[in-house]
């Protein structure tokens, strides 16, 4: 049963409970999409490989507080690619500086490149995102100098709209249905820490910090 009598407080006082912490917290997930400096645009992607685990920065592009789903675009030849289509489940870390507040998503993810999905994510990605997916050379491989991830020949131009749909064929969106969310507000008057579980069954409840 969830506990609904314990109460946490945002920064301005008002009171939580775990209902609406989980609210607020996906709310705030929602906002980072409009706000570039917001501390949960971009985030922790952690993965297995055979080797062990590896983790790198991706940028939040869509989220659906409904149903529990998150997605993040990334170049299709990429080898966090590799690793996931080998070891699906993986880890979101975001961290918000100015909040003080960490949230860890455990994952279920599902690669889509060339489907409905990845159409619609490409139709609404601006030219200067799509810049990156025109590289001739694959995310990773050696070079014999620095290479900047796109033609060299573009330099500082943005490609249009026409040219830049040469890079569709290397793009990928990555959707990650969540299993857990876990928070954790830093505080000096007091750590809260709380888990929502998703998957099999719900049930949130409070966390020793």
């Amino acid at each position: 049963m969830t506990p609904s009598i314990q109460l946490t407080h945002l920064a301005d006082g008002q009171a939580l409970d775990l209902a609406d912490l989980e609210n607020n917290t996906w709310q705030q997930l929602q906002s980072a999409l409009k706000n570039e400096s917001d501390g949960f645009k971009t985030i922790t992607l952690a993965t297995c490989t055979a080797d062990g685990a590896d983790a790198r920065m991706v940028v939040l592009r869509q989220v659906d507080a409904e149903r529990k789903y998150v997605w993040f675009h990334t170049d299709a030849r990429s080898e966090k690619v590799i690793q996931l289509e080998a070891f699906p489940n993986a880890t979101l870390l975001f961290w918000d500086d100015k909040r003080q507040v960490q949230l860890r998503l455990t994952v279920e993810t599902r690669l889509h490149t060339d489907d409905y999905v990845a159409d619609e994510h490409w139709k609404d990605l601006w030219v200067g995102s799509r810049k990156t997916y025109l590289s001739e050379k694959t995310p990773g491989s050696e070079q014999p100098e620095p290479y900047p991830g796109f033609p060299v020949n573009l330099g500082d131009d943005l490609p249009t709209e026409a040219e830049s749909e040469a890079g569709r064929k290397n793009f990928a969106v990555i959707e990650c249905r969540v299993l857990t969310m876990e928070y954790l507000h830093l505080s000096r008057a007091g750590q809260t820490r709380a888990r929502f579980q998703y998957e099999p069954v719900r049930k949130s409840v409070w966390l020793a910090p």
